[in-house]
């Protein structure tokens, strides 16, 4: 993660490009530490979030993934990161930004839905994904996808880990705004300015008050969603790192394909 501050806005970039912005454990505990550092700066009055590189992110690593089937103290761990992650997000008055300029899935998507604009750029594709690693959607998926797109297409997503293209996010309200390739970063600092410029108080208590919806929901779908998510990596590991290996050897082949292509190219 890599955090800077300039004119009153905070930019914050989820920075593992070549590993398409993938968290690890650390990063996980991370991202909450610098949530709670925004609320504390007054110099700070609204963030930018976005991703190093073509991705915005992926979510967890792989080999995070298969260590949490076999590390029990790891997997404990981790349900207190996810709990305090999801909880500084939503407890956060400030305004967040999210310029999502490449693929997002799982907890990567998670952290850019939870904020208050998102902006897409048109050539992305967006997916839940924990359905394809063999786990409950838990890490706050089950806590937004609802409220922002209504049950029926909450399940259409969550329990096929379909992607989802920009155009079709912003159509049905999972996104805020849908701009061209290369200029999400762009818009997210043009709003997050506009953010910084209003009254204050009036914008924090406005966002206060409607993501108080977001923490009803936190303390009934997030926390069982989050204990059913760390049950299927506890007790289903087998299938987890069955689904996990089968993901990365389909990356592995696709970034192999795209290198023979550019190759071909030149």
């Amino acid at each position: 993660m890599k955090t800077e501050v300039r004119d009153s806005i905070a930019f914050v970039t989820i920075d593992n490009p070549e590993k398409m912005n993938a968290c690890s454990h650390e990063d996980h505990a991370e991202f909450a530490t610098i949530l709670r550092d925004v609320a504390a700066d007054d110099e700070v009055k609204a963030v930018v979030l976005t991703g190093a590189g073509r991705a915005f992110s992926v979510g967890a690593t792989y080999d995070y993934m298969k260590q949490l089937t076999e590390d029990q103290q790891a997997l404990s761990e981790l349900q207190t990161q996810v709990r305090e992650l999801v909880r500084s997000h939503i407890d956060l008055e400030k305004p967040v930004v999210a310029a999502i300029n490449g693929v997002a899935t799982g907890s990567g998507l998670m952290l850019a839905l939870l904020s208050d604009y998102s902006i897409v750029e048109e050539n992305v594709k967006m997916a839940d994904g924990h359905i394809k690693a063999a786990l409950a959607a838990g890490d706050g998926g089950v806590l937004i996808w609802p409220m922002a797109v209504g049950i029926t297409r909450a399940k259409r997503y969550l329990m096929t880990g379909d992607w989802i293209e920009a155009a079709e996010a912003e159509r049905i309200g999972l996104v805020t705004e849908l701009v061209p390739k290369g200029t999400a970063l762009e818009r997210a600092t043009k709003v997050a300015e506009d953010f910084a410029a209003m009254p204050e108080q009036a914008v924090r208590f406005t966002k206060r008050a409607i993501n108080q919806w977001l923490s009803f929901g936190a303390s009934v779908g997030f926390e069982l969603s989050a204990s059913l998510e760390m049950q299927t990596f506890g007790f289903h590991g087998d299938q987890v790192r069955k689904a996990v290996d089968d993901l990365d050897a389909m990356a592995q082949e696709t970034a192999r394909r795209r290198a023979a292509e550019k190759a071909a190219n030149a």
